[in-house]
């Protein structure tokens, strides 16, 4: 078992409990792992939910590892970890939800983007900051359109912007949850999946989303190749991560790519 998250299947519920102190850093490596979980619990017969979640109480995760985002063949593995992951999420035979308690930026926002259902705490801080760092994010520029108010959607993958939890719930229509209700909205919900009937609720879950797996996988194979080809000839692309991992304010060029 990994030592960055647990799994847990009990009443029909899967769970995944992300437990990477101190900010549950989505390395490729850890979503290499979470990919190859998601594929294997896909076989078992005795789960109608998998819910994904933080065993931090202050954070849900940051996000991708920074670190990963220097260096063209660092960052092609980073994109292939992540957007496999996301192509799992979406190939899981019963519905999936995001419980979100704490900061879910990035790459863990991409998560929540490809889940069915999300819980969000009050405190809870939302966004894809990546821009603020010289790059995008891939799978979010095919998800959030999907899944968000156009609007919303471009604001948040063209700011950078952190959304505070109840900001993001009214302009995305998403319910917001008191962080004092948090733990029996989560057990609300297991109980009421674990009544229903798994093969009515494979077929709906397999009819709800009608190919998103393989959609996402056509359209993000593009944009990981104008990552690579594009987006990484741009100096702002390296002085961005780099100027985040030295704690200092990057200072941009403002060049486009030629």
């Amino acid at each position: 078992m990994s030592t960055r998250f647990t799994l847990h299947v009990a009443d029909r519920v899967a769970s995944i409990s992300l437990d990477a102190p101190p900010l549950n850093v989505l390395t490729a490596a850890l979503q290499t792992e979470l990919a190859a979980t998601l594929k294997q619990l896909a076989g078992r017969n005795d789960v109608n939910l998998l819910v994904i979640e933080s065993a931090l109480p202050s954070v849900f995760s940051a996000g991708a590892d920074v670190r990963e985002h220097v260096g063209r063949d660092a960052v092609a593995t980073m994109l292939r970890a992540a957007h496999g992951l996301i192509a799992q999420l979406l190939l899981f035979p019963v519905p999936t939800m995001c419980a979100v308690r704490g900061n879910c930026l990035g790459g863990a926002f991409e998560i929540m983007l490809a889940c069915d259902q999300w819980l969000v705490a009050e405190g809870a801080g939302l966004g894809l900051p990546e821009i603020t760092l010289g790059c995008y994010p891939p799978a979010a520029l095919v998800l959030a359109p999907q899944k968000l108010p156009a609007p919303l959607a471009a604001e948040m993958i063209q700011t950078g912007r952190v959304l505070p939890a109840a900001e993001f719930c009214l302009r995305s229509g998403c319910a917001l949850v008191a962080a004092a209700d948090f733990d029996t909205a989560i057990a609300a919900a297991r109980a009421r999946h674990a009544d229903l009937p798994r093969g009515v609720l494979v077929e709906t879950t397999r009819l709800l989303r009608a190919g998103a797996a393989e959609r996402f996988t056509a359209a993000v194979g593009s944009i990981e190749a104008a990552y690579l080809q594009r987006l990484l000839t741009l100096a702002d692309a390296t002085s961005g991560p780099a100027a985040f991992l030295a704690k200092s304010r990057p200072v941009w060029n403002h060049q486009s790519v030629v």
